[in-house]
């Protein structure tokens, strides 16, 4: 029975591997168990019952402290649209709810006032935080 636990296993690291989602993963984890418990001796009902408790605790209560930390993103590591979010720019031009103008990381963008955080038009020459990206116009607030 060891080495049928040993291909459970590896078949469902093989798979994780392949979707991502840390459920097979876990199941893996509880086929490695098994395989221990076959190396004693146990029962093969003893084995799967190891097998199916370590793999539905690990599911149930570290898959989800594990999804949280992944999904996680530190600013450093995050790339494209989403590392704009938050910087601060420059004012080119007068922003309003329709457009305007801003300096943002050296590039000019199109622009337009994030109506969720303020409704004022900000002058030219101003200091403006990046609020999202709306495909390829900066949504704004003004920071002074």
């Amino acid at each position: 029975m060891v080495w049928a636990w040993v291909v459970v296993a590896a078949v469902a690291l093989g798979l994780e591997l392949v979707t991502a989602t840390f459920y097979l993963g876990l199941v893996a984890v509880g086929a490695v168990a098994g395989v221990i418990t076959a190396a004693v001796g146990a029962p093969v009902l003893v084995q799967g019952g190891v097998v199916a408790g370590v793999s539905l605790a690990g599911i149930l209560f570290v898959r989800p402290v594990a999804a949280r930390h992944m999904h996680r993103m530190p600013m450093l590591s995050r790339t494209g649209v989403d590392a704009l979010k938050g910087m601060e720019a420059l004012t080119m031009t007068e922003i309003n709810s329709d457009d305007g103008r801003i300096r943002l990381n050296g590039e000019v963008w199109s622009s337009r006032l994030d109506r969720d955080l303020s409704d004022e038009v900000i002058p030219a020459g101003a200091r403006v935080c990046v609020s999202r990206i709306d495909g390829a116009t900066a949504l704004v607030y003004p920071l002074d």
